[in-house]
């Protein structure tokens, strides 16, 4: 195998681990990536041919931006391998820690939910999951685990780690953008088709034209996390707010971690209303839909229109001014 492996996930002990015997089977160099050796930790670099000497191992740590460092090194040229501590998988997921217990203020590193969000976004960018320690959890549990990583990242190879050269002996995806290959994203281009399945397992694409309104989105996002329609584990898509109209905004959800944030201003052309796709355990679509759409505007809400919408109660977190996202058609 000629390519760069880089080696990600928030369990930093099985992962190094897991890195070190990677670098030793292939008799490869071991190279530490740290969040202080990203020059732009939050920048997102085309993808770059890789250096002669790429044939490394990087162990990637559970703080850095995965995005860039996995782009700076080819892109979907990159080995992507998730390492996951079966003993655990699940609880990382629905975990409202901090990736860093203190940060400059802005750094989403220090964001309630942050490591959970790291944790979802290595299983989705990866090319191959693997799990360490399955020996020590039941069968069942074992099959949602791999169902579940499934869902999230259908495109990835998914294997209970024996030793690492087993581990990258069968043939693995690298076509297309990395981001392409989170299962929400498959899920909303009609994609979706993870390789692996569990009764419990399953992910859902909730659309609605209408916008939301923000008081009772608020008080929907209570009743989901409280289990209303299930244990839901990953949510991303697109919204929009009612409350704050001609914005397009990026919804991410992790756990019990929630973040609305804005993509930009628009006049429309970049879609309407609600298009998100949810992930989780013992879903039920009718429920999802049920909830979320009480949160949608009623015909009279609509027909008063944006300057009416303004005006409502909005208890979601403010977002900085949006700029225009597409030029305006007279320049």
């Amino acid at each position: 195998m000629s390519r760069t492996i880089a080696v990600m996930g928030v369990c930093a002990p099985e992962r190094r681990a897991y890195a070190e015997r990677t670098a030793v089977a292939l008799d490869r160099s071991l190279h530490l990536l740290r969040y202080a050796d990203l020059r732009s930790p939050h920048a997102l670099p085309h993808p770059r041919s890789r250096p002669a000497d790429a044939d490394v191992v990087v162990d990637l740590a559970g703080d850095v931006d995965l995005i860039h460092a996995i782009g700076a090194r080819g892109g979907a040229e990159v080995e992507a391998v998730c390492v996951v501590d079966a003993r655990h998988m699940i609880g990382d997921l629905l975990d409202d820690a901090p990736l860093v217990a203190s940060v400059r203020v802005g750094d989403t590193r220090g964001d309630v939910g942050a490591r959970a969000r790291q944790a979802a976004l290595a299983l989705e960018l990866a090319t191959r999951i693997v799990w360490i320690n399955w020996e020590q959890v039941p069968t069942p549990a074992l099959a949602v685990q791999m169902a579940l990583a499934s869902h999230l990242n259908p495109t990835a190879v998914v294997r209970l780690s024996r030793d690492p050269l087993s581990d990258l002996r069968s043939e693995a995806v690298h076509e297309g953008e990395i981001l392409e290959r989170a299962g929400w994203v498959r899920a909303l281009n009609g994609e979706h088709d993870p390789y692996m399945s569990d009764n419990r397992v399953m992910t859902l694409r909730y659309e609605q034209l209408r916008p939301f309104h923000p008081a009772r989105l608020s008080a929907a996002l209570d009743r989901l996390d409280e289990g209303a329609a299930g244990r839901l584990v990953r949510s991303a898509g697109f919204c929009r707010l009612a409350s704050r109209p001609g914005i397009l905004a990026r919804w991410e959800h992790v756990g019990s971690a929630m973040w609305i944030e804005p993509l930009g201003a628009d006049d429309g052309r970049m879609g309407m209303g609600q298009e998100i796709a949810f992930t989780g355990l013992d879903l039920s679509a009718p429920k999802l839909a049920h909830v979320l759409d009480q949160a949608a505007l009623t015909d009279d809400e609509l027909a008063a229109g944006p300057s009416a919408w303004v005006a409502f109660d909005d208890p979601l977190p403010a977002w900085p001014a949006a700029a225009p996202s597409i030029p305006d058609a007279t320049n």
